[in-house]
C-alpha cells in the first residue's frame, strides 16, 4: 500500500477514535513536523513541548472540555506508521518519543503486522511490558483491515486493549 493511502486511513481512523472521548475536542492533527519547532498555539500550551525535538508521523492535539484542578488541559496522541512489518527499530523510535512526551495514547500502525523478530517479546507479557510500557500507558500496535480504515481485531498488541479500538 502506498504511504498516502495508509496515511489517509490513519487520519480517518484517528478522527473516529478521538470522537469516543466525549470530554475532549480534537484541536489539530500535525503530520510529519518537528514538534519543538512547529508553530501551533495549542501545542505551545502543552507543558514541555519545546523539548520535543522529534518528528512523529502524526501528533494529535486534544483539549479537555472541562478542566478540573490538577488536570492537563491539553493532551497529545502520537502515531507512527510503517509499510513493512513492525520491528524493534520501529518500537524503539516511538518509545523514545513516548518517554519524552508522555502521550495520552501512542500507536504504531502497520499494514504488515509485526515481524518475527518481536514475536517472542509480544507473547511474553513481562518482556512485552518492558518493551512497550511508558509511565502508566502502553504503546499500542495494530494494522488495518485490508480495504478499510478499521482496526484488524487480531492484530492489536497488547490484546487486552482491543476493546479500546473496537468500533
Amino acid at each position: 500500500m502506498a504511504n498516502n493511502e495508509l496515511e489517509k486511513k490513519i487520519v480517518e481512523w484517528a478522527k473516529r477514535f478521538v470522537k469516543k472521548f466525549d470530554d475532549y475536542d480534537l484541536i489539530e492533527i500535525i503530520e510529519k513536523k518537528n514538534l519543538s519547532k512547529y508553530n501551533s498555539e495549542a501545542l505551545k500550551k502543552v507543558p514541555e513541548y519545546s523539548n520535543w525535538d522529534f518528528i512523529p508521523d502524526f501528533a494529535i492535539i486534544l483539549k479537555k472540555k472541562k478542566v478540573d484542578k490538577n488536570e492537563k488541559e491539553f493532551e497529545i496522541i502520537l502515531i507512527n506508521r510503517e509499510n513493512k512489518s513492525l520491528g524493534l527499530r520501529s518500537i524503539g523510535e516511538i518509545m523514545s518519543y513516548n518517554k519524552i512526551s508522555d502521550p495520552m495514547f501512542s500507536f504504531l500502525i502497520s499494514e504488515k503486522g509485526h515481524s518475527n523478530e518481536i514475536s517472542y517479546f509480544m507473547i511474553n507479557e513481562e518482556l512485552r511490558d518492558k518493551l512497550i510500557k511508558y509511565n502508566d500507558n502502553s504503546l499500542i500496535l495494530f494494522s488495518f483491515e485490508e480495504d478499510t480504515s478499521k482496526v484488524k481485531d487480531n492484530s492489536v498488541i497488547p490484546s487486552d486493549l482491543k476493546d479500546l479500538l473496537s468500533e
